[in-house]
């Protein structure tokens, strides 16, 4: 064969292979073109005209398509124009699960293009759209004529037929690419009130989180700031930060203008706070800047965070917070697997104070911890604590502190008979430095105690009960560095009451007790009584230093609620020196809590007070609460509010009214009410208008 017959040869195959690939290609592409175009109709009764290009179906009908699924009662699918009309009971499910309902419609195949009547839309977040008319443009663009919508599920109406609120237009415009819904000739209605009305009117669809708007205004009403109205406006700069800017108008007070701005980044979250007045009252502008921030990094977790203002009452006078202390500063943790390293400074003012005691420094603080730390000489398990303090009071003194602490925990059961010993063995020695005093001290603490507790334990099918003394000799020798320590119920089986790294509770003592514990059925009935006894630095003197009796009783109702009281008697006199009541109880729809709490240095009262809350469901998502505070001792109120708040998936309604009557600095007694509205999931009423609660919390 010479060389052109294989060149020819040559060429006559790869005509053949480009041929056969160009065949499986078209052949791919024509399977692929008819498997887009597939359409299936499943119905009872199918006929088919013009030589197939027209199918007509009745009865039952089931049609689906690459892009939805409906049924209907008749139908009629015009292939040649790609059309399907349909008529009667009509339901479309989309691939984004959104159901429509149709008394007619007419769509292509993949329902771009699309008209229909009597239109009712559930998308798949359960919000609503009802109207007369429906046109549907590039899949995207879909118009309903005379529309209402409303997010509000009809399960949780508040009254039959009536939505918490709706939006009603004469025309309902839903941009799906740009996830907005447009309102024209719009009518807000609250309960079927109507509010509101706007040529023009547009909002984020449910499936958007974040798009910049006006979020929901909040309107407040007292006898010193009058009336306040609130206007936040929210902008969203990107998924990961946006602002907020919230200008307020007070009738009776200086406006003031609220700015945040928060940005969040895979190792970071920055959260800025901040708001300025106008100074209409001409007394000077007053201003509070807030940060906080967290840094995530291999090295352990790092956070900062900065609170000033330049006046002391204005964030508790125009009711932005109340707080009482700015702090600022910084700190880094980091856990190890056997250790825990902590490092913090940190500023503190102090608004209510007089100007040459506002301020206290801490810088630093560090606390480095070693856990199970194995003593090969005792073959004991050690926990170590070390802790460096640098301190400036409020005074201008300097405290520096070096502490080391050793701690050893055992637990011994005596099987046999019972008995449980919990025995501590520690040591805690510091160097001390004190500028007030003007003195360097090394000062060392060493203390044995032993908890031994002897539970009797009865139980029965109905009933358990644990009846448990309690002895815990501590043994430590006499020390100077020491306050006068109260003890009280929930210390009295502390090995040191002193919370101070430079003190420690001085010379042996004794805390003993005993703890009854009962639970039948649904009801715990729990009884504890203790005292501390310890013995006087000066040997001669022979008689013993004894604590107060601590009484604690608990009865839990479980689902019902609770009683606890916190009884104090004088050890010498016998009187009753302190008493606290705690109290809540839950009854079907009513739910009640009482505080009461008296103090006493001696047989004359000191301190007497008492508040009271109660929530009472007055229907479906509509509560009644209200809440009192008093001073037994003055016979004057302190404060009480009352309200009502409805809240359920789509609206809030609160309205409160307080009367305040603590009074601090400019900061004058009040009285007034708030009355907030919030349309969901346009916002959440968490946290808005002027709620005060002077009682228990529920």
């Amino acid at each position: 064969m010479n060389l052109i017959s294989k060149i020819k040869n040559y060429f006559n195959l790869l005509c053949f292979l480009y041929i056969l690939i160009i065949t499986i290609f078209l052949a791919n592409k024509a399977i692929s073109n008819e498997s887009e175009n597939e359409i299936i109709i499943n119905a009872d009764e199918v006929l088919i005209l013009d030589n197939g290009n027209k199918i007509k179906a009745s009865g039952d009908i089931k049609i689906k398509t690459t892009e939805f699924n409906s049924v209907s009662d008749n139908s009629i699918y015009n292939k040649e124009l790609n059309q399907i009309k349909s008529s009667g009971n009509i339901t479309i499910k989309d691939n984004l699960n959104n159901h429509y309902y149709f008394d007619y419609l007419t769509t292509d195949k993949k329902f771009d293009t699309a008209v229909g009547s009597n239109v009712k839309v559930r998308t798949n977040d359960n919000a609503r759209i009802v109207g007369k008319s429906f046109s549907r443009q590039e899949s995207n663009f879909n118009q309903i004529d005379n529309a209402s919508y409303t997010p509000c599920l009809a399960e949780n109406y508040l009254i039959k037929n009536c939505p918490g609120w709706k939006l009603d237009a004469k025309k309902v415009i839903h941009d799906t690419k740009k996830k907005t819904i447009y309102y024209e000739n719009t009518v807000l209605s609250i309960l079927n009130i109507p509010i509101l009305y706007t040529p023009f009117f547009s909002h984020p669809d449910p499936s958007v989180k974040k798009k910049s708007g006006i979020l929901m205004p909040n309107i407040t009403s007292d006898n010193t700031l009058g009336t306040t109205l609130s206007v936040p406006l929210f902008y969203n700069i990107a998924p990961n930060y946006d602002v907020t800017i919230t200008p307020t108008i007070q009738t009776k007070a200086d406006d003031y203008y609220s700015f945040n701005y928060r940005h969040l980044t895979e190792n970071h979250m920055f959260n800025l706070e901040s708001s300025i007045s106008s100074d209409e009252s001409n007394t000077g502008t007053k201003n509070h800047i807030f940060v906080d921030g967290k840094v995530k990094n291999p090295y352990g977790k790092f956070d900062y965070h900065i609170q000033t203002s330049n006046n002391d009452t204005y964030l508790r006078k125009n009711q932005i917070n109340d707080l009482t202390i700015l702090i600022s500063g910084l700190r880094f943790t980091k856990e190890m697997q056997n250790s825990y390293l902590d490092f913090k400074s940190n500023s503190y003012k102090h608004l209510n104070n007089i100007p040459n005691q506002k301020w206290e420094y801490v810088y630093p603080s560090i606390n480095y911890n070693i856990y199970n730390y194995n003593d090969p000489f005792l073959n004991k398990s050690w926990e170590i604590k070390n802790t460096f303090l640098n301190y400036r009071d409020i005074n201008k003194n300097y405290k520096q502190e070096i502490s080391s602490e050793l701690i050893s925990n055992d637990i011994i059961v005596l099987k046999n008979i019972g008995l449980r010993f919990e025995n501590v063995l520690q040591n805690r020695v510091i160097y001390f430095n004190d500028t007030e005093n003007d003195f360097n001290q090394m000062r060392v603490f060493p203390q044995i105690s032993s908890k031994i507790s002897f539970p009797l334990i009865k139980n029965d099918s109905k009933k358990s009960q644990i009846l448990e003394p309690v002895l815990m000799p501590i043994i430590a020798p006499y020390n100077n560095y020491r306050n006068d320590q109260s003890v009280s119920n929930s210390n009295i089986f502390s090995l040191n009451r002193e919370t101070s790294l430079s003190q420690w509770e001085s010379g042996p003592r004794l805390n003993y007790g005993l703890n009854w514990l009962v639970s039948y059925n649904d009801l715990i009935f729990n009884t504890n009584i203790g005292q501390s006894i310890k013995l006087n630095k000066n040997s001669e003197e022979s008689k013993e230093e004894k604590s107060n009796y601590f009484i604690t009783n608990t009865t839990d109702f479980r689902s019902f609620g609770y009683i606890k009281t916190d009884l104090t008697i004088d050890s010498e006199d016998m009187y009753l020196k302190d008493n606290n009541i705690n109290t809540s109880i839950n009854i079907g729809n009513f739910k009640f809590g009482f505080d009461y709490d008296y103090e006493s240095n001696n047989r004359i009262k000191t301190s007497e007070q008492i508040s009271v809350g109660t929530k009472i469901n007055l229907r479906k998502d509509t509560n009644f609460i209200a809440s009192i505070r008093k001073d037994l001792m003055t016979e004057k109120s302190i404060g009480n509010a009352v309200g009502i708040h409805y809240e359920n998936d789509c609206l809030a309604i609160n309205f409160d009214y307080f009367k305040d009557f603590t009074a601090v600095g400019d900061i004058k007694n009040s009285r007034g009410f708030s009355f907030t509205i919030t349309l969901k999931p346009f916002g959440t009423s968490k946290q808005s208008g002027i709620t005060r609660n002077f009682g228990p919390e529920l």
